[in-house]
């Protein structure tokens, strides 16, 4: 019996490239990534944290745009429907997203209606998502001293709650011993 389980164990354990990867290599695959992103959208090289906006309100994601500008990120919004443009040196606008570069991002904010949140957190990006959302079983807002949970969470949906907590996120990326933390929380998932 104890046979059987040490070889399902492994087996799993093989199969899941997750469980290969340390957290270091997480996160320098995840700049060298980032930076071959920013190089194909035209987002400045000097901003650190790689950004995926994906809200389905086009109205809310519009409005936070203009409040973006100001940060030291790069973004990316996805919008449908919409061409693809570059808005400023740090904000692209896309309306098709492909699964194989999500990895290149640092983190996601959206909303319930998101449906594929699993293969973003698979990716090890961070989740900035509604406090009621459908993954509360997995997910919890990171506590940066206790270094524990995996997630940010807004209150309400509009551009006030989101922008709080986009600047929050902001602070923790300054601690890499945080941001590498909750990266590797994210993993554990």
């Amino acid at each position: 019996m104890h046979y059987i389980i040490i070889i399902w164990y492994t087996k799993f354990k093989f199969n899941n490239k997750r469980f290969f990867m340390n957290i270091t290599s997480v996160l320098a695959e995840k700049k060298e990534n980032s930076l071959k992103l920013k190089r194909v959208l035209w987002i400045l090289l000097k901003f650190k944290p790689l950004w995926l906006i994906k809200l389905s309100n086009v109205d809310l994601s519009n409005e936070l745009i203009d409040w973006l500008k100001s940060l030291p990120a790069g973004f990316v919004v996805y919008l449908k429907w919409v061409d693809t443009k570059i808005i400023s040196s740090n904000i692209v606008i896309i309306w098709s997203l492909d699964n194989s570069i999500l990895s290149w991002f640092d983190f996601v904010v959206c909303d319930n209606e998101i449906s594929n949140i699993n293969s973003y957190i698979e990716k090890w990006i961070t989740p900035i998502i509604i406090k009621d959302n459908h993954l509360q079983w997995i997910l919890n807002e990171f506590n940066p001293l206790q270094n524990e949970w995996n997630a940010f969470f807004y209150e309400k949906l509009n551009k006030w709650d989101i922008f709080y907590v986009i600047v929050r996120y902001m602070e923790n990326y300054k601690f890499p011993f945080d941001n590498k933390n909750l990266v590797k929380n994210i993993l554990k998932i």
